[in-house]
């Protein structure tokens, strides 16, 4: 194995983490909503797997803070690399979107003139943002504007200083907690869009920071492996509790921005920091599934949709079954159409 695949194979694995968390959050979010007051058993099922793979978003951003900040850039180059390659497969993508969601209306009400379909898109970008998993683009693409000036100022304070400007960014997130936060349409409420946009941003400082600390020891790992444990349960168990007291699902402790989501991503983050595989098979798996991650990103949520509205979903049998099925298809799925632009003329500047 090469010092350089040895360098970069925990990033590789937290990215795959990341990307894994991100589709089984949303295979199994149809099942919470869906069961609960209906079915406990399978409700707790997936509130549970939804509890284990919070820190998937925040992770994202730890890495992007990981590999970005605190290095010298020169801007013009900075931004034409890092829009060029998020800005443009996100376009492709978003009109893929738009075409997809038009379809799914029922044709009386298809807009078919010019105007009309300009007036549908518009109206649909404005409330919704397309679709609602595009939040996440809008956000990195702000914040990447911040990045240069935001990594040379880290680069003057030491680590002891970072921990304080990182407490203090929890403790703002806690204290916005009861804030909403309007992350997904266009609509008015800027400004409490750009406080989202801040608060996240702390994810970006978090992960630059862990990766400035000392290299993990087996009893670090163990350490952050009974803290995710510990996550999980009181994620699992408060959802629980919250919803019980308010006669309604209150999925509070699912916010990414919840001191108990924090610290599962500080804990995932260290159980993988510095993590080399042997297996030079299952390390290709990571680094393959990392390098089409942002590609999955985009289409993931286009197959989940045809796959519910053909019956496919956490319903097919049990969600012990189901869930990690559906899972396993969606990736498959949307790792193979990423595959097959990537190997077509101009595909690779549409996946990213």
């Amino acid at each position: 194995m090469t010092a350089k695949h040895t360098n970069i194979q925990w990033l590789d694995t937290l990215r795959t983490l990341a990307i894994v968390g991100v589709v089984i959050i949303h295979v199994s979010s149809p099942l919470v909503n869906m069961t609960y007051g209906k079915n406990l058993h399978f409700w707790w099922i997936g509130n549970v797997v939804d509890s284990a793979v919070r820190f998937a978003v925040p992770l994202f951003l730890m890495l992007s803070g990981a590999t970005l900040l605190g290095k010298e850039y020169k801007l013009s180059e900075f931004y034409k690399r890092r829009f060029t390659r998020v800005l443009i497969p996100f376009l492709f993508w978003m009109v893929a979107y738009w075409v997809y969601r038009w379809l799914l209306l029922y044709p009386k009400i298809q807009p078919h003139d010019l105007q009309g379909i300009v007036q549908w898109a518009t109206n649909l970008f404005l409330l919704e943002g397309v679709s609602k998993h595009f939040w996440y683009i809008y956000m990195i693409l702000f914040l990447y504007l911040f990045v240069p000036f935001l990594g040379k100022a880290l680069q003057k304070l030491n680590l002891s200083v970072i921990s304080w400007v990182l407490l203090v960014w929890v403790v703002l997130t806690f204290a916005c907690k009861s804030i909403p936060l309007n992350m997904y349409s266009w609509s008015g409420d800027y400004g409490s869009k750009l406080l989202g946009y801040v608060l996240y941003s702390g994810y970006m400082v978090l992960g630059y920071y862990l990766l400035k600390l000392p290299v993990c020891t087996a009893k670090t790992r163990f350490a952050a492996a009974l803290v995710f444990l510990l996550t999980v349960a009181v994620s699992a168990f408060f959802t629980y509790l919250f919803s019980k007291n308010n006669h309604k699902l209150d999925l509070t402790m699912y916010s990414y921005l919840g001191v108990n989501t924090i610290i599962q991503s500080i804990a995932i983050f260290m159980l993988v920091k510095d993590l080399t595989f042997e297996n030079r098979h299952l390390y290709q798996t990571f680094e393959t599934v990392s390098k089409y991650s942002y590609g999955i990103y985009l289409v993931h949520i286009i197959i989940i949709s045809i796959m519910f509205d053909h019956g496919i979903y956490w319903g097919i049998a049990h969600p012990l079954i189901s869930l990690p099925v559906i899972t396993l298809m969606v990736l498959v799925c949307s790792f193979a159409i990423i595959y097959v632009f990537r190997i077509l003329p101009g595909g690779k500047r549409v996946t990213g």
